[in-house]
């Protein structure tokens, strides 16, 4: 955390503490005292907490009860203090009894704290610095499994301008209508952020940029077609780009920035993308590359649960495969990792079956008939396996060349085209 969250943080915290009718002290993770509300000062002999309890603090866990005597003789009536770890501060209050009602009160002050200090308070959207939370955690997620994930940066168009001419009374309710209609628009497994001013941020787990293109379009419509309480209407420009292997927060946020005044640039109330990464493997795996299936965005139709889909089984694939070259595993685990893949190839294949019926796909029978015989023949292999009637590299063969890759490269390829029309990106389709 940089000084200014910090500060922020403890300006928030202190600000609620201040407010509580609850003695309550806040600490610096390290034991120095930050703040003592008057509760608490009243409480405590001088004013203040003693040293002695301070040094304890600093090396104590998580929940700590520490016995505080009124005077120096221990045989006085003491008074238990209760002391709470939240993030990089400790905040100590009086425990009265075993359980006391002092303990939910103080959880509660904790839970309102921790939502100021992560939400932007015009909007309710994460703020920026949930944003950077979440870039810690994700990318090295993305990067570790070899999934996708990509970042949209929305920006309001001409927004001083109605701010200017109409006042910020009504840029607040702008900004307040748009965050609603971004949150219902985005996927589930979306976090949307507003970054500051009339900038927002999206990220879009396990998506890749053609599919998020399509994403970022259909938000911009919904914007574009959305009555906002105001004169006139209102616009974005959008930039997303996609996680390149290595690549470090600042540099992936630049590019989809860039993308997103490239948009301005172009003319507004448009969708830019930074140029699509080269070939990457899925695998959670160490293995060799070489033997390995990368992923290419050929592969690609556009559509959020097809890819998702299709990627995992890339990587279940590549499991099969690494699985195969190392002498130390097993034919159980061989036929559980068998058992993976034709289980989430039958899920995908009915999910894909939908899709394509309620695009109206012109080939939809040819193509559900192929499943059924892909799937026969990958259980009747499984099988064979158990009792070693058929090779491991057999199995192997079918299941990842000809089920996974082979399917998708010819079948699925004839549907990519169609599947752009409208219809296919229905909120039921793509996994709201």
């Amino acid at each position: 955390m940089n000084t200014a969250d910090d500060n922020h943080e403890l300006s928030l915290l202190c600000e609620q503490v201040r407010r509580s009718p609850e003695p309550i002290a806040i600490l610096y993770e390290h034991g120095e005292v930050a703040f003592i509300n008057s509760a608490m000062q009243q409480s405590l002999p001088g004013g203040n907490l003693p040293g002695q309890v301070l040094s304890t603090l600093i090396e104590s866990e998580a929940h700590l009860l520490i016995t505080l005597y009124p005077t120096d003789e221990e045989s006085s009536a003491g008074r238990q203090l209760l002391a709470i770890r939240l993030g990089h501060y400790w905040l100590v209050t009086f425990l009265e009894r075993e359980v006391d009602p002092q303990v939910e009160r103080l959880s509660k002050l904790l839970e309102e704290a921790q939502k100021s200090s992560i939400t932007d308070p015009l909007t309710g959207l994460w703020n920026r610095k949930q944003f950077d939370e979440f870039l810690r955690i994700e990318i090295p997620r993305a990067e570790r499994y070899g999934q996708p994930i990509c970042l949209i940066v929305l920006d309001i168009d001409h927004f001083k301008l109605v701010n200017d001419e109409q006042g910020h009374a009504v840029g607040d309710r702008v900004l307040q209508q748009l965050s609603h209609l971004m949150s219902q628009q985005i996927r589930l497994v979306d976090s949307l952020f507003r970054w500051g001013g009339e900038e927002f941020a999206i990220l879009l787990p396990n998506t890749a940029i053609s599919a998020t293109r399509f994403i970022a379009e259909r938000l911009r419509q919904a914007v574009s077609q959305f009555r906002f309480d105001l004169e006139g209407d209102i616009t974005v420009s959008i930039g997303a780009a996609e996680l390149e292997r290595g690549e470090t927060a600042l540099s992936w946020f630049k590019r989809a920035d860039e993308a997103m005044y490239a948009a301005k640039y172009q003319g507004r109330n448009r969708v830019v993308c930074a140029d699509a990464i080269t070939d990457r493997f899925i695998s959670g795996e160490d293995a060799d590359s070489s033997v390995l299936m990368p992923w290419k965005p050929i592969y690609e139709c556009g559509h959020p649960l097809i890819d998702q889909q299709h990627q995992e089984l890339f990587r279940l694939g590549n499991k099969m495969i690494s699985a195969s070259l190392d002498e130390t595993v097993g034919k159980e685990h061989f036929l559980l990792l068998a058992d993976e893949l034709i289980e989430h190839c039958t899920q995908h294949f009915s999910d894909e079956e939908d899709i394509l019926a309620n695009i109206g796909y012109d080939g939809f029978y040819k193509h559900q008939k192929a499943h059924n015989g892909l799937l026969s023949r990958a259980r009747k292999l499984r099988n064979q396996a158990q009792t070693g009637t058929v090779a491991t590299r057999d199995v192997i063969d079918f299941l990842v060349n000809k089920l996974v890759k082979q399917h998708l490269l010819t079948a699925d390829m004839d549907f990519f085209e169609q599947l752009m029309k409208p219809s296919a990106f229905e909120n039921k389709a793509i996994g709201n």
